[in-house]
């Protein structure tokens, strides 16, 4: 068997938008069987997703599979690599780059966007697993100089044709297979693997993630080059400019460098004419764009013109079913953040896939009992080698009677056709192959549509997996980044107590205004909000110990991300000096709370002339209104400081030299989390409130090159105890 790799579709090579929108438009119901969104198909979107993660744990690769797969009849394999670890492509054990960096980054959005899908049904554990074991992969594959700027890294392990050779169990495959390296190509993949660690440091904090994704990214960038070097009959690929706009929203969401989304911007395709997929990233890399602006009129013109019709929505022949579950995915995303609603397009299309369909089938394998059953699959299917009685030969169509395994949730090709045409037989690879690009969209589109409907439940034990993600068992909630602060401490139902150190000299006040007021989040990114002491009624020296802010959306608003206590007259958007608040809402309103520490209070009573001022950071919903604000005072009265430290720079510096405190921006003594959020804000042109003083403490990573980034980077992991001291040299 020679397997098809179809060539990358780029919209930028066809003659404008009504070409486009005639190919890539889905057929007519007329043509295909009409589906409904009300019709008999499964709508257990819990166990969907639940399933579809477990086909990673089947395709797991490297000599950490024993310990972090939980399919019991997989193992380790090919532990001689290069570097050791990966996913299997598909049902053969190559592994090719481009789908390597799609698959993980497009997993990543997936819980980024519909975290409240994974979390509420026990999944996010599982998907965190997933893609940290792509990211270790990829931070394996890529070698870097004292600089921290990419030498080489390996974009490709096995060859496509000699790997097809040999059908059987990966962990009986030959250790000797060859390793593809480059140190000035392969520019497209180098940027999907910055998208994919970019994403999962925003999901999961590991600040390493964050450091190779903007290396990877300025290779990708200084060579602006494909793979030239390794097999091309095998995803090939035309540029590379749709992978660096898809990596270069990431990294802007996560940095909030002004750089990446200028190149996220100039990156961009004028149209849009394929679904997302590993092929094109420019769908993708638009919804990113439009996540920063806000304005995601281009997104739903294109998706609009491909989900008018009823029929089942058919792309290409070749693995049509990958090409449908993606739209679905990215089309609620859309749903999400606008004023579209794809919604009941989607289920009807996820009602086709799951059995409402000439066939009769479903195309997620081990789901329903009318599932696919002989996917294209080596480790699955129990055939060892081309001859003999247990050889897999041309004329097998099923997995092995007496060895075979039941593959998990993985999305087999699909229909070949619009009118449904479908073959369940194992060497009919373009209906019934599978591969980690196909799953990317199914889990995406899982989460999605549990998210929207809320229906179903996640199986407590499932054949052939030894340990069950679900929403009752222990250790399936991701833990919160290390280096983001801690979620909103719990609102207490009464007045706040009193410090008993410190008697008030007054009585404790609850100030609330009603506000109502609305904010397009795309428009005013990184704004501050504020009002008055007086617009609640506080008096000018009463001192503060809790905010709220009442916040609701037409949508679920998601993450909310911001920080308290600033103003514009002395830190224009900079957040100095602030309480830093992360809080997941799921739902469309919800309280963020900000508990205030006496110094801040001082601060903001004196420093900020009264105001009471918060900044958006970052926030899912795209729209949002402030319902109410809400101060709680402990009756005390604020004291002028007479120590405070100066809100300016002075205008002449010392002339002796002050000992460094390494890593303190703010000059309190030590290094917190609060220098590395000035830090990022000061690499980043958010603030140039950094003294002399303030920069010689800072310079701490590659000392001598200035302020940057990778010094936020260094101060994370000297707080994370991931190096023991600074400057690191």
């Amino acid at each position: 068997m020679v397997k098809k790799k179809i060539n990358k579709i780029k919209s930028a090579v066809l003659s404008g938008m009504m070409a486009i929108t005639a190919i890539a438009a889905p057929v007519s119901s007329s043509v295909a069987p009409t589906i409904t969104a009300d019709a008999a198909g499964s709508d257990n979107y819990a166990k969907l997703l639940q399933y579809s993660l477990y086909f990673y744990d089947t395709n797991m690769c490297g000599s950490q599979v024993n310990d972090t797969s939980k399919i019991t009849w997989r193992g380790n394999c090919h532990t001689g690599d290069d570097a050791v670890g990966g996913f299997h492509d598909a049902g053969d054990h190559a592994m090719f780059g481009l789908p390597q960096g799609y698959t993980a980054s497009t997993l990543g959005w997936s819980y980024y966007e519909f975290k409240d899908a994974f979390n509420s049904t026990g999944q996010g554990g599982h998907l965190k697993v997933i893609t940290n074991y792509f990211c270790d992969f990829f931070k394996k594959s890529t070698k870097l100089d004292g600089s921290g700027n990419v030498q080489s890294f390996l974009y490709q392990k096995g060859d496509g044709n000699e790997d097809h050779s040999y059908w059987g169990a990966p962990e009986l495959q030959s250790n000797s297979r060859r390793q593809y390296w480059t140190s000035n190509s392969a520019s497209d993949i180098a940027a999907e693997y910055a998208a994919a660690l970019a994403v999962n440091y925003i999901n999961f904090g590991n600040a390493e993630d964050l450091k190779y994704a903007e290396a990877l990214y300025k290779f990708s960038t200084q060579h602006n080059l494909i793979a030239t070097d390794g097999p091309t009959n095998f995803y090939n690929n035309s540029s590379c400019r749709d992978e660096q706009a898809w990596a270069a929203g990431w990294l802007y969401l996560a940095t909030k460098n002004e750089s990446y989304k200028n190149d996220c911007a100039s990156k961009q395709n004028q149209y849009l004419g394929w679904v997302h997929g590993w092929e094109n990233v420019d769908l993708g890399a638009a919804c990113v764009y439009a996540y920063i602006t806000g304005d995601w009129s281009k997104v739903n013109g294109w998706i609009g013109s491909q989900t008018n019709s009823s029929g089942y929505y058919f792309l290409d022949q070749w693995g049509s079913a990958r090409y449908n579950c993606s739209l679905q995915f990215t089309a609620l995303v859309a749903s999400k953040n606008s004023n579209a609603d794809y919604s009941s397009w989607c289920k009807g299309q996820m009602n086709y896939i799951l059995g409402d369909n000439p066939k009769n089938t479903c195309f997620v394998t081990g789901f329903a009992s009318n599932s696919a059953k002989n996917a294209h699959h080596r480790a699955a299917s129990g055939y060892q080698g081309y001859e003999g009685s247990d050889g897999m030969n041309e004329y097998t169509t099923t997995y092995h009677p007496t060895k075979g395994h039941v593959l998990i949730g993985a999305l087999v090709g699909g229909p070949s056709d619009a009118s449904g045409t479908y073959s369940d037989v194992m060497n009919d690879y373009k209906c019934n192959e599978v591969a980690i690009d196909y799953n990317a969209g199914l889990v995406g589109a899982a989460a999605a549509l549990y998210s929207v409907y809320k229906t179903g439940t996640p199986d407590t034990s499932i054949v052939g997996v030894s340990d069950v993600y679900n929403s009752s068992a222990e250790g399936n909630q991701p833990q919160q980044p290390t280096t983001e602060p801690p979620t909103s401490p719990q609102q207490p139902t009464t007045s706040p107590q009193q410090p008993t150190t410190n008697p008030p000299s007054g009585n404790a006040g609850e100030y609330e205004m009603t506000v109502g007021e609305s904010y397009n989040y795309g428009s005013m990114t990184e704004k501050m909000i504020g009002w008055k002491w007086a617009d609640l009624g506080i008096p000018v020296n009463e001192k503060v110990q809790k905010v709220e802010v009442t916040i609701s959306s037409n949508n679920n608003i998601g993450k909310w991300q911001g920080a308290f206590g600033t103003s514009t007259k002395v830190a224009p958007d900079y957040w100095a000096q602030s309480s830093d608040m992360e809080q997941t809402i799921s739902g469309n309103k919800g309280t963020i709370t900000w508990n205030v520490d006496s110094d801040t209070a001082d601060i903001i009573q004196y420093q900020y002339n009264g105001e009471l001022k918060f900044g958006v950071w970052w926030i899912d919903c795209q729209q949002f209104k402030v319902e109410s604000v809400k101060v709680y005072t402990d009756g005390t009265s604020v004291q002028q400081p007479t120590t405070q430290k100066p809100t300016q720079q002075p205008d002449t510096v010392p002339t002796t030299p002050i000992p460094a405190i390494w890593g303190d921006a703010d000059l309190d003594g030590e290094p917190t989390i609060n220098d590395v959020v000035m830090v990022m804000c000061y690499a980043s042109g958010k603030s140039t409130q950094l003294s002399d003083e303030a920069l010689n403490n800072c310079d701490v990573y590659n000392r001598g090159d200035g302020v940057n980034a990778s010094d936020a980077v260094t101060i994370q992991k000297y707080l994370a105890k991931l190096i023991t001291s600074l400057p690191e040299t």
